[in-house]
């Protein structure tokens, strides 16, 4: 697992089920030297290994080859590649990256060997029109080209079809609140190969979905975890943290920024403001004797199991 240790200026690498990580890249110390970051706020490994940062404060994209501590940039900001503050950074199979731009609100495109962004959405520019955004924070490209955003300041996600020039509302209304079919301030999203999504919500959220095509929200100021179907206009169901107090219990969260799934179906959330991942491990149906049935057809994640891994601001 591989954390953006923002207010450190790192990133840290944590092999399997250890608690006690490894500096692969970033010295710790705030800078714009090859070996330095600068508040990064997103992640990735390449095709080839390579991990990818958005270095936010410096408005560059570095790469660090495998074993070095010195990055190269992809990309920066200038007067004919206009780059903001990233929020987030995907990489998909062909070694595009994707990153949310929030200073511009829109999601950007590098392709391989080139520094020169495309712009994939929105097309009408910063509102709450469906072809707009305000403040977008997290991005995910599935396998078939849809882009999913989370629209951080008008309470939605957003699916926007390969080519399209408007998006569809797919979780949330528009309005900020706490009910079930509410959002507020998500800021963070990932879609599993089967085209399923998430989504956190407090001031940050984060979109997933799951093998069920559930979509699960990191409802971050609502500290909670929601699943939510493609049926969108039905509403969610809370899984994790449904008082909506923030809190430092196994049971609670406190701004979730991220969300995971791993091979066997772990989820593994960003506890943004308690400085720690959190792990929660899968429950099967006691009727289910085969969970390889259960993995795809019955995963609901409801069971917390704690695991404090790093710092994550």
């Amino acid at each position: 697992m591989y954390v953006a240790d923002r207010d450190n200026n790192r990133i840290i690498k944590f092999p399997f089920n250890q608690t006690n990580g490894i500096v692969v890249a970033g010295n710790g110390t705030n800078g714009s030297s090859p070996n330095q970051l600068s508040y990064p706020k997103g992640v990735a490994v390449d095709q080839e290994g390579a991990i990818i940062v958005a270095d936010g404060d410096n408005y560059r994209i570095q790469r660090f080859p495998i074993g070095s501590l010195n990055g190269t940039t992809i990309a920066s900001n200038n007067s004919w590649n206009i780059l903001g503050q990233m929020r987030d950074l995907h990489i998909d199979v062909n070694n595009n990256i994707y990153v949310t731009d929030s200073d511009y609100s829109q999601v950007v495109k590098f392709i391989p060997g080139s520094g020169i962004g495309i712009v994939l959405a929105p097309t009408g520019g910063v509102g709450n029109g469906a072809n707009q955004f305000s403040t977008p924070f997290g991005n995910f490209i599935d396998e078939n080209g849809n882009l999913y955003v989370a629209d951080y300041n008008n309470h939605r996600i957003q699916k926007w079809l390969p080519g399209a020039t408007t998006g569809i509302m797919v979780a949330g209304t528009g309005v900020a609140g706490s009910t079930s079919n509410q959002l507020k301030r998500p800021q963070a999203i990932i879609v599993d190969n089967n085209g399923y999504v998430f989504s956190f919500h407090i001031k940050n959220t984060f979109v997933l979905f799951d093998h069920l095509r559930y979509i699960y929200i990191a409802d971050n100021v609502n500290n909670r975890i929601m699943q939510w179907t493609t049926n969108y206009t039905a509403g969610g169901k809370c899984l994790i943290g449904c008082t909506t107090v923030a809190g430092t219990s196994p049971t609670q969260l406190s701004g979730p920024r991220d969300l995971r799934f791993d091979a066997d179906g772990n989820l593994y959330v960003c506890d943004q403001k308690n400085h720690r991942v959190q792990k929660y491990g899968i429950i099967y149906p006691s009727n289910c004797t085969d969970n390889a049935t259960a993995s795809k057809k019955n995963l609901h994640v409801y069971k917390m199991k704690y695991l404090s891994l790093s710092f994550i601001l």
